[in-house]
């Protein structure tokens, strides 16, 4: 699902780039396009109002009879002019251009009227721009000067101009497409395994829940097949369904603490406290659980200024993991929890000389419903949550929680909180 998804992303991103430089390029052209043409337009203007305010230095030249010439002067880019009396009689054409379509009559008419005129025509092949203005001694029109220029520079610099747009939406789309592919799958990956995570942890409550329940169906079958017999004789069966209820009663409210945390919605009662005492009281309280499996639990506590904790979730956290180290140590064993005051806050290490993990199961002993010892059943070694919650605990008072271990030598568990205050 998630591949598809990120195909479409990366379809959209380059149709995306593309449109940014098609824009880029269609204003980029148009903007080009009309500074050239006030630059033809002004240069144009500027010969016209050369021969208006200077109208006596206009004589009749000698006409050039050579059509050669007269297209390659056209097609120069140079600006040609040419003076007209009010009869429309050539008077002046200073680059002796004798050719059919110059100069442009419509336009000389026009400006013998008293308009100006401007407008790109077509003379010889070449496409022209043509500025006609008319001449004026006082309020009356004396003649006309009309100003014409090829266009040919100005569309090739256009045509240059469309060319590298084109190439540029081309080149474009080459890079968008494998560059949006690329990126996306590296943005759906952590989606991807986050949904994947979500899934698996659905799946696997699931799995733990219906266990429970499937006890409990069957203990409450057993105890109706014979709705007669006492109760005292259905002891077991009702015992063993209130076992299942409170399993699946804790087992829910785990699975509500981690949703609680997965939301931002982990509610926590802060009070200043020793972090460290927290810990001893939770030891303290398992005491006697660790002398009944015979495993020697020290507690080595150095006061350390208060942080802003709750006591009961530290309590939880503490708890949590005792009683991981208690469940991988064997009779004979030892456990020690040692706490003090770091830099600016405090930590506690819970070590254990169990039997340790293995290098490759360390980096997911805090995943949800793991087990780095597939072997441990649900009545021995629960369902897996417990890091989990206590990791999730941690990050929310701001705080870390690492574990190093080695195999036959044991487990040492950190928890570390600092005063952000």
């Amino acid at each position: 699902m998630f591949s598809r998804v990120g195909r479409r992303l990366a379809l959209l991103n380059a149709l995306t780039v593309i449109v940014v430089i098609a824009l880029a390029g269609t204003a980029t052209f148009v903007l080009m396009r009309h500074s050239l043409d006030d630059e033809i337009d002004g240069g144009l203007k500027s010969q016209i109002e050369v021969v208006r305010d200077h109208p006596e230095r206009w004589g009749i030249p000698k006409k050039d009879d050579d059509d050669k010439h007269a297209r390659e002067v056209i097609s120069s880019g140079d600006t040609l002019v040419f003076v007209v009396d009010r009869n429309g009689k050539i008077v002046s054409n200073p680059r002796g251009v004798d050719l059919a379509g110059l100069p442009v009559e419509s336009a000389i008419e026009s400006a013998l009227s008293g308009r100006k005129d401007t407008r790109d025509v077509s003379v010889d092949g070449v496409r022209m721009r043509v500025m006609t203005y008319p001449l004026r001694d006082d309020d009356e029109v004396t003649g006309a000067v009309q100003a014409a220029r090829s266009l040919s520079e100005h569309e090739a610099e256009l045509a240059l101009l469309r060319w590298m747009t084109l190439a540029g939406v081309g080149l474009g789309a080459l890079v968008a497409v494998p560059a949006g592919l690329l990126l996306a799958r590296r943005a759906m990956r952590p989606i991807d395994a986050a949904f994947q995570r979500q899934r698996a942890f659905v799946a696997d409550a699931s799995h733990e829940l219906r266990t429970p329940l499937t006890l409990v169906r069957a203990n409450a079958e057993l105890a109706l097949l014979d709705p007669d017999r006492p109760v005292a004789e259905s002891a077991s069966a009702l015992e063993s369904i209130l076992v299942e209820v409170d399993r699946t009663d804790r087992l829910v409210d785990d699975l509500l603490l981690l949703a609680r945390t997965d939301a931002g919605q982990l509610a926590l009662d802060l009070a200043p406290a020793d972090l460290g005492a927290v810990a001893a009281e939770a030891a303290e309280s398992m005491r006697p659980l660790f002398d009944t499996r015979g495993v020697a639990l020290r507690v080595v506590h150095e006061p350390a200024p208060p942080l802003p904790i709750d006591r009961e979730r530290i309590l939880q956290l503490a708890r949590i993991l005792l009683d991981n180290a208690l469940s991988h140590t064997p009779s004979g064993g030892d456990v020690e929890l040692r706490a003090g005051p770091s830099g600016r806050g405090a930590t506690f290490t819970i070590r254990d000389t169990g039997a340790g993990i293995a290098p490759e199961h360390l980096p997911r002993v805090f995943d949800r419903f793991y087990r780095a010892d597939p072997s441990r059943t649900r009545a021995s070694g629960g369902v897996g949550l417990g890091l989990s919650i206590a990791r999730a605990i941690a990050e929310a008072h701001g705080g870390h929680i690492s574990i190093t271990s080695t195999p036959g030598q044991g487990t040492s568990v950190t928890v570390g909180m600092r005063d952000e205050g």
